[in-house]
């Protein structure tokens, strides 16, 4: 047997500990590291978002707000339009309409001024 066995056995497991704590260490490190290069990414992220939000606001108030009103002018000019078109339409069919029953009922008046006794 080995006389210094134990110590050797002893400074074994020391550094067996150490490098497990300095392990441990590193690793919590590690750790760290990469949640605050993910948590930089993130704030980035929303960053760029955010500009890219801008930038479309802008383009909606510049460009497409503008082009929204004025299709919203053409839809409302056609419609009108239309609704003219079919008021007239219908105005000459009521008057048709109403001349018809004028003549009907000048017929109707001529016969019966015909069965009257003279």
């Amino acid at each position: 047997m080995e006389p210094n066995l134990n110590l050797i056995l002893l400074a074994f497991l020391h550094g067996a500990f150490i490098i497990c704590i300095l392990l441990l260490v590193i690793s919590v490190a590690l750790t760290c590291l990469s949640f605050l290069f993910a948590l930089g990414l993130f704030s980035i992220l929303l960053d760029d978002l955010y500009h890219i939000y801008l930038l479309s606001c802008f383009y909606f108030e510049t460009v497409v707000k503008p082009n929204l009103e004025l299709g919203f002018v053409v839809i409302v000019y056609k419609l009108l339009c239309h609704a003219v078109a079919i008021f007239l339409d219908s105005n000459s069919f009521f008057e048709c309409k109403i001349s018809r029953i004028k003549v009907k009922g000048r017929h109707v008046m001529h016969f019966i001024d015909g069965l009257r006794p003279s």
